[in-house]
């Protein structure tokens, strides 16, 4: 595609001629230039017309509202005086003088509105109406109390009511003045400004054509320079152009309009195997293998053609695959030739057509295989594939199973998939590209449970993530293996049982017979032999009692209806006979009023007294806790201590805590163990409700 565009810009440089592109463009800055300075004398224009209207009206405007000024503080001047002249001084002529000029002072104040032009200034006018109604009113009584030759009463009248008004009137009327006069000053300053600032601009736009006719010049100059280096330049960029186009590994040709070869670079000819004479007779169609270039007709302008693909045949009949772009090329509507630009794909081509062979394998085997396989997406554990026999030993159709995922088909009563997710999160497992192998409990479609053994690793379909997992069905394996070992089991019970009933109905008995024997010759005894005989009688007393706690250990008495928890306390109280732990049991509501049966209750006995012997042997700790509680549809027994712990993954579990797993999965159960160094150890048996009776 860089050549293509190298190609385009060489014609488009070749074609323009830089001259007139110049000229055109000085043409154009110098009608621009005029027309502005054309608009802007037109501008000054009516700037200057505008002043020259303004600056009368202005003066007018601030004539009459100083005059206004002046007849009010003459009008108050008079009444000032007419209040307090002598009585006698007050004739009907003065008044008569005063009313008259009131009369003529009013219409000049009425006759003023019209020069208001602004907000604020008829604001300021409203106000002063305001005040002047208030002022005729105030002057008939005035003017009425001088006919009444009530003189008292009218320098009362002067002080409290008109005096008053006509400050507010002069103040006012001041204001008013004064904002008439800033507007008008500022108004005939900001034209003043702007004839200046037009006359800036012709003042720049003058100086601009100096420059420009000057410069106009300078680039003619340059230009005629310009052009022999560009010549020079373009030549130097052909002779590049052909060595690139040499030494490129990627394929070019170049075609006229009937489609014979009129240039073909190295890599060309050396991928196809012909030379330059060779090709001078061939067309491009003759080396095509299938199909040919989509038809051009009509096109009326050059046009690119991108993302071909197409098979070649090379001289010696090799197949060679391209893709690529070619720039067809066209003048004055008819078709001159094409030029292609194209990559080998062969090697990615026979690398595609090896893999979709063997995902194709890979299918067959993965729907023909007689074990239960499929492929779930790593996030979601949506499954994205199934095959048939999965299919058939689930019972689930292929849509049914595709809008499901992994945890569809766990059972209910098993735990949510916190291994999957605790895989994910400390970087172990299939989700980031290791094997992994696990035992869970899957639903049927009709509700039957089955005990599978998980396989899963990961893998790769059409460039997406994905799960392989293999399903194994153990459930009759298992539940032969369950009957091997509950024979087993079953046989050591009761040769403990055996051992401890002739332990508690033999070997007591011994022990008693010997204990009234020797109290037969107590009193045949000497003083001395007396305190012998005491040692022996408590030896015997001890060994009786050592021997009822091992036979109650060896056989418990869950056969005389003995409750669990009873049961648990009997044998951590023999554990703990020096009090040196304390020791906690809690068991729940629903745990005690559960039917549990005898085979349960002798296993978790056992569970228990294997943990504890491993924690009085390696815990050396000072608290041990036990609980038993019913929750999620299961019998929780949790055995901890805050002992000094082991490291999970350092340890290897010995022949006690595989004989404690297995009892647990006995019963569809499972063992969990959790412990860190220093922190203690927790062991967690959980056991399905529906197994318990």
């Amino acid at each position: 595609m860089i050549q293509i565009s190298f190609v385009k810009m060489r014609k488009y440089i070749r074609g323009l001629n830089s001259t007139w592109l110049l000229l055109f463009t000085y043409g154009a800055f110098f009608i621009l230039l005029v027309i502005s300075r054309n608009h802007e004398f037109w501008n000054q224009r009516k700037a200057s017309s505008l002043l020259v209207e303004i600056a009368p009206k202005a003066n007018e405007r601030q004539t009459v509202f100083t005059d206004l000024y002046n007849r009010q503080l003459k009008q108050e001047i008079a009444l000032l005086k007419l209040s307090y002249s002598h009585d006698d001084d007050k004739n009907h002529a003065d008044v008569n003088e005063i009313i008259s000029r009131v009369k003529s002072d009013d219409s000049l104040f009425i006759a003023s509105e019209k020069y208001i032009s602004r907000s604020d200034e008829h604001q300021l006018f409203k106000s002063l109406e305001q005040l002047y109604s208030r002022k005729t009113e105030y002057l008939e009584k005035f003017f009425q109390q001088i006919n009444d030759r009530n003189y008292d009463q009218l320098r009362t009248e002067y002080e409290d009511r008109l005096y008053p008004i006509y400050n507010q009137f002069l103040d006012l009327n001041s204001r008013l003045l004064t904002s008439v006069k800033k507007h008008d000053q500022n108004l005939i300053r900001n034209i003043g400004e702007e004839i200046i600032q037009i006359n800036n601009i012709n003042t720049g736009i003058s100086i601009g054509l100096i420059i420009l006719v000057i410069s106009l010049g300078f680039t003619l100059i340059r230009i005629a320079k310009k052009d022999h280096r560009t010549t020079i330049a373009l030549k130097e960029s052909e002779r590049k152009y052909r060595t690139v186009t040499e030494q490129t590994n990627e394929i070019i040709e170049k075609c006229d309009a009937e489609g014979r070869f009129v240039f073909a670079n190295d890599s060309f000819k050396k991928r196809f195997e012909y030379s330059d004479d060779e090709l001078s007779d061939l067309k491009f169609s003759d080396l095509l293998a299938e199909g040919s270039l989509p038809e051009n007709e009509g096109l009326t302008e050059t046009n690119i053609v991108t993302n071909i693909e197409r098979i070649f045949n090379s001289k010696s009949g090799k197949r060679i695959y391209l893709e690529g772009s070619v720039l067809l090329e066209y003048k004055n509507g008819s078709f001159e030739g094409s030029m292609g630009f194209f990559n080998d794909v062969t090697e990615k081509k026979k690398l595609q057509q090896s893999l979709m062979a063997s995902e194709l394998k890979f299918r067959n085997f993965f729907n023909l295989a007689p074990i239960p396989m499929w492929v779930t997406d790593p996030e979601t554990f949506r499954f994205v594939l199934v095959n048939n026999a999965a299919l058939n030993h689930y019972g689930y159709t292929k849509n049914e199973f595709l809008k499901m995922t992994y945890m569809d088909i766990r059972g209910k009563q098993d735990s949510p998939a916190k291994e999957f997710l605790r895989m994910k999160e400390d970087g172990s497992g299939s989700l980031n590209n290791k094997n992994y192998k696990s035992s869970f409990t899957h639903a049927k479609k009709c509700g039957q449970k089955i005990n599978v053994e998980i396989y899963t690793s990961p893998i790769d379909i059409n460039g997406r993530q994905g799960i392989l997992c293999v399903a194994i069905d153990v459930t009759e394996r298992n539940e032969f293996e369950n009957r091997i070992t509950k024979a087993i089991i079953k046989t050591q019970e009761d040769e403990r049982y055996e051992i401890g009933s002739e332990l508690h109905d033999n070997v007591c008995q011994i022990l008693a017979a010997a204990k009234m024997s020797l109290g037969m010759i107590k009193p045949s005894l000497g003083p001395q032999a007396v305190q012998s005989y005491n040692k022996s009688y408590e030896a015997i007393n001890l060994a009786t009692n050592e021997i009822r706690n091992l036979s109650h250990r060896l056989a418990p008495a869950f056969f005389d209806n003995t409750k669990l928890e009873e049961a648990f306390k009997s044998l951590l109280k023999s554990f703990n006979i020096t009090d040196a732990y304390q020791v906690s049991v809690y068991f729940d509501k629903s745990s005690r009023e559960s039917v549990i049966s005898q085979d349960i209750k002798l296993n978790l006995y056992r569970i228990l007294q294997e943990q504890l012997r491993n924690i009085v042997e390696h815990a050396h700790c000072s608290i041990i806790e036990l609980s038993v509680f019913i929750f999620d549809h299961h019998l929780h027994m949790r055995i901890a201590d805050n002992g000094v712990g082991f490291n999970e993954n350092d340890v290897q579990y010995g022949i006690g805590m595989a004989n404690m797993k297995r009892r647990a999965e006995l019963f569809a159960g499972k063992l969990y163990v959790q412990s860190q160094s220093r922190k203690g150890c927790e062991v967690l048996v959980k056991i399905p409700t529906e197994k318990l009776s």
